[in-house]
């Protein structure tokens, strides 16, 4: 979403961009590809955008990368004892 990744992966993902307007369109998410098989479902673009719109908005919005580190390992440490 920074531009910080490496340019074959930033290949592999879009930003989702809604057709109309809608309250979604402003929540830094990524659009995620359809599949038809289980496989395509593993893949990267389509795992990556998936978690990454699961994430919360604070997180997705974090300009700083010590601060989303952070808020990450918070984020699924608190996932991982519930």
């Amino acid at each position: 979403m920074h531009n910080d990744a490496p340019v074959y992966l930033c290949e592999l993902v879009c930003p989702y961009l809604p057709t109309r307007t809608l309250r979604s369109a402003n929540n830094n998410m990524l659009q995620v590809k359809r599949t038809r098989t289980k496989t395509g479902d593993c893949s990267f673009a389509v795992a990556a955008a998936s978690l990454w719109n699961n994430l919360p908005t604070v997180i997705k919005t974090c300009d700083n990368l010590t601060s989303y580190k952070r808020l990450l390992d918070k984020f699924f440490s608190y996932r991982i004892l519930v």
